[in-house]
């Protein structure tokens, strides 16, 4: 059995966020994409920017603006944001007081538009 214990987690600074990686996990098996566990702070934004990789956003907690490319969203707990290769994208925290939690899984990287 493998574990990941939250308490000996890797936190970096990433995207603008708290940012904890899961998958790819070294000693464990390959996975044929990416996971990180990410949080906001109240006010604060990930950074805007764009990649290869398909990825989705899982809302575990909190509220935000989601912003793709042009279009902005409302975006709360249990919410799931798919991201499209190379859009640009960012989150924003509109909370005063509680973080925004995010799940994010990236796969399949892809060649340029």
């Amino acid at each position: 059995m493998h574990v990941q214990a939250a308490s000996e987690a890797r936190i970096t600074d990433e995207y603008g966020g708290d940012f904890r990686r899961l998958f790819p996990w070294p000693n464990t098996v390959e996975t044929p994409w990416g996971s990180a566990w990410m949080m906001i702070k109240p006010g604060a934004s990930s950074l805007p920017h764009n990649h290869d990789e398909q990825e989705t956003f899982i809302i575990l907690k909190g509220t935000g603006q989601m912003r793709v490319n042009d279009e902005t969203r409302a975006v709360s707990k249990g919410d799931v944001i798919y991201l499209p290769p190379f859009s640009q994208h960012s989150l924003l925290n509109t909370s005063d007081d509680e973080d925004l939690e995010l799940l994010c899984i990236w796969w399949e990287a892809t060649a340029s538009p």
